[in-house]
């Protein structure tokens, strides 16, 4: 047998991988990506429009114009919008995570907070808010970041030694998270006002974004992104398992690595804006793969506007369900998520 025969199995696999068995035609995917931009849209008008002091459709004009009455542009501009901003750079940083850790694992249940990042920044939040008296945003974001950035370290450090199949990595990510878990959680029933700070953070809100605190992020969410869209072409090999992801010159360890540094970057961004959100990372690549196929490249291309536009529905719907209160968004999201996980799971049966 020649050597292109022997290889057509493994390039006919590759081809597979990267178009998707059954992938929706090209007519559907751009019918779904159109609604998709249309949905956003009207999100992004909503998030700016609604909330405990509704703007009237007779404002509108004049907020365009720069005309309307200076407490209204004033909240408009120095509070919706940087709600807006953050609640579309949180989905899509969430959605991104997920992404990766799912085509990194093949599990389609794994989560941004499978490798202990979350719990890596509730950890030292914990510790800013109990022992070291901080309490202003910038400082509770700055704790957040730096815990999920020591927690990858340490989860790459003992994760990735010796083992290529990256089920170390997720052991330690695991392992680490159920016991600094644990150790915060003694932490807060200790200090009273601790307890109650965590209680407000580890909900997850997005009423107050702090400008510096988005300043931050933004090169995070970054780094993390291009790292992502690095590992797109890897990550598609991996799928095929690592034997034939070496056959194709890809490194499974080095993927891994990489996925791990992305996701805690995204996911680390994402906590510090607005505390811990659950079910985005999860559902949103459900969401997106029946209409992108599997290529990694589609799917996160796809996940920025679905998961941009669920945390933007999500947050709407907290900022009325208990007008003129507020629900925690991350409230809202398990709400949310939760019926549409078992939905999916339904549909695969």
């Amino acid at each position: 047998m020649s050597p292109a025969r022997q290889g057509t199995p493994v390039a006919d696999r590759v081809a597979t991988t990267r178009s998707g068995p059954g992938r929706p035609g090209r007519g559907r995917s751009l019918a779904a990506a159109a609604v998709l931009v249309v949905v956003l849209v009207l999100l992004l008008a909503a998030s700016v429009l609604v909330g405990s002091r509704p703007v009237p459709p007779d404002r509108i004009p004049g907020l365009l114009l720069g005309t309307a009455d200076a407490d209204l542009l004033a909240l408009v501009h120095e509070v919706r919008i940087p709600r807006t901003i953050a609640a579309a750079l949180v989905g899509a940083a969430l959605a991104w995570a997920g992404t990766l850790m799912q085509a990194m694992t093949r599990n389609p249940l794994a989560e941004p907070g499978i490798l202990g990042v979350g719990s890596g920044a509730a950890f030292a939040v914990t510790i800013a808010l109990s022992w070291l008296g901080v309490h202003s945003a910038l400082g509770i974001a700055m704790a957040s970041v730096l815990g999920a950035a020591v927690m990858t370290v340490v989860v790459l450090a003992l994760g990735l030694r010796g083992s290529a199949d990256g089920s170390r990595l997720i052991l330690a990510g695991v392992a680490f998270s159920m016991t600094i878990s644990g150790v915060q959680l003694g932490i807060t029933l200790l200090d009273p006002r601790a307890l109650d700070a965590m209680r407000a953070w580890s909900a997850g809100s997005l009423a107050t974004p702090d400008p510096a605190v988005l300043t931050i992020s933004l090169p995070l969410l970054a780094v993390g992104a291009t790292i992502a869209l690095l590992l797109r072409r890897p990550l598609d090999a991996l799928s095929l398992g690592d034997d034939l992801a070496r056959s194709l010159g890809s490194h499974p360890l080095r993927t891994r690595g990489g996925v791990a540094v992305a996701a805690a970057l995204l996911v680390g961004a994402a906590t510090a804006i607005a505390g811990p959100i659950g079910f985005v990372g999860l559902i949103v690549p459900h969401l997106v793969r029946p209409f992108t196929g599997p290529g990694t490249a589609r799917v996160l291309l796809v996940s920025t506007f679905v998961g941009a536009a669920l945390t933007l529905a999500a947050d709407i719907v907290a900022r009325i369900a208990l007008w003129p209160g507020e629900l925690p968004v991350g409230v809202v999201t398990a709400a949310i998520g939760a019926p549409i996980l078992l939905l999916i799971i339904r549909g695969r049966r």
